[in-house]
């Protein structure tokens, strides 16, 4: 008669005094005994039914707040500090003015460049004038030549014919010649201008190139915010002279603006964990200071490298970290630390305890109880949580293993109903 029941339903139960009741399993024939008497089987074979359940595995690892983007501002050109407009601990938005230089020289160069730039273009304007009136005389020119090459052939014929003496046909090649002669002047004339304004028109250019380049550093002399954030360190102050950071020098950043609306948590895993992780795994992240807050979250994103050092791959989790309308203050700061729980594997499968797995060698296998007698059916172990195994090929619900001692019972043996215990897990 079964002894007792741990942690199965009633139902359970009777179902099973039913099943081995009816089986006719049993046996009157006594397990064979070792010299001295004693038995090779255990007196009580604890049998415990297989339920479906949803197992998960995780893993827990440390982890640090870090700002989504950080910006060190450094100086383009070399001024004086002329006021800084925040300090630490300071939001700002993207654009925003935070710190205003001196240069005069630079001023100084834009209005210069500028100047110049205005007399090109005056000059431009000239020389199109100049080019438009070179034209005008050679359209003039032009008609008269055409004019007067006309006449000097109507005169010809008249010529031959007697008509006008020949002294008034001289004088006519002779005013087309010089029309010819002024025309080729005015010819040059264009030419010379165009050629002018080709030049002015790249003097123009690099003017325009000038400009551009002075104003730009110009701007320069404003320092500002490269996205909304939040001012996280300060090294400068009113009167400092600020340079361009160079090879030969290193200088500490004027500002350091970092983006807190969004923050990561960067954790690093060792080879064999690594090996399991991939970007959307379940995460759950809970810091040192509010262990009772735990933020969700998915993996976002993999290395997809080991560190040449440490042999540990990189791994990150976003949060979006609003500002909390209780404390007026975002919840997650970079620098917080904590654990980071991510879930590996999460699958609703058959499950046994441990004790009821039989492992030879690579071959994994449980002692099926069935029809009065055992039978070792191998299996596959897909999920390892704690003393649970979710295992996904070679049982299903309902099934009937040993859990205990069950090395000592041989594949085919008969049971006896009055020999089995049910046990629950």
């Amino acid at each position: 008669m079964i002894k007792r029941l741990q942690r199965t339903s009633l139902v359970d139960q009777v179902i099973l005094l039913i099943l081995l009741i009816s089986l006719g399993c049993q046996s009157q024939s006594r397990p064979a005994t070792k010299k001295g008497g004693k038995s090779k089987t255990p007196t009580k074979i604890s049998v415990g039914i297989v339920r479906t359940q949803r197992v998960e595995k995780k893993v827990s690892i440390p982890a640090v707040i870090e700002s989504d983007k950080i910006a060190r501002l450094m100086p383009r050109v070399e001024a004086y500090v002329g006021n800084v407009l925040v300090d630490i601990g300071d939001e700002v938005q993207e654009g925003q003015t935070l710190v205003q230089l001196y240069a005069p020289e630079l001023v100084h160069a834009v209005a210069e460049h500028r100047a110049q730039l205005n007399q090109l273009l005056a000059d431009k304007q000239v020389l199109l004038a100049e080019l438009a009136a070179a034209r005008t005389q050679l359209k003039v020119g032009n008609a008269d030549l055409s004019l007067k090459t006309s006449e000097h052939t109507r005169l010809a014929k008249l010529v031959s014919s007697g008509a006008i003496s020949r002294q008034r046909l001289e004088e006519s090649r002779s005013a087309a010649q010089t029309s010819q002669a002024m025309l080729q002047k005015y010819t040059q004339t264009l030419h010379v201008i165009e050629a002018k304004l080709k030049k002015g028109e790249s003097e123009l250019a690099v003017g325009q190139a000038q400009l551009e380049r002075t104003q730009t550093m110009a701007g320069y002399l404003e320092i500002k915010a490269p996205f909304t954030g939040v001012v996280a360190e300060r090294n400068v102050d009113v009167g400092n002279l600020v340079r361009p950071t160079g090879s030969s020098m290193e200088m500490q950043p004027l500002l350091t603006v970092a983006k807190v609306d969004k923050v990561r948590a960067v954790l690093f895993a060792t080879t064999d964990i690594a090996s399991q992780l991939a970007p959307g795994c379940a995460t759950e992240f809970v810091t040192d200071d509010m262990p009772e807050r735990p933020y969700q979250g998915q993996l976002s994103r993999l290395a997809g490298t080991y560190h040449e050092k440490t042999r540990m791959m990189r791994a990150e989790i976003d949060y979006a970290n609003p500002v909390d309308p209780r404390t007026g203050k975002r919840p997650l700061q970079a620098g917080n630390y904590g654990l980071a729980t991510i879930t590996l594997k999460s699958q609703a499968l058959p499950v046994i305890p441990r004790a009821a797995l039989l492992q030879d060698g690579n071959r994994q296998s449980v002692a099926l109880v069935q029809d009065g007698f055992c039978l070792l059916v191998p299996v596959e172990v897909s999920i390892e949580v704690g003393d649970l195994l979710g295992i996904s090929r070679g049982l299903h619900a309902g099934d009937q293993v040993v859990v205990k001692d069950a090395r000592k019972i041989k594949n085919g043996q008969p049971l006896s109903a009055t020999g089995l215990e049910l046990v629950g897990w």
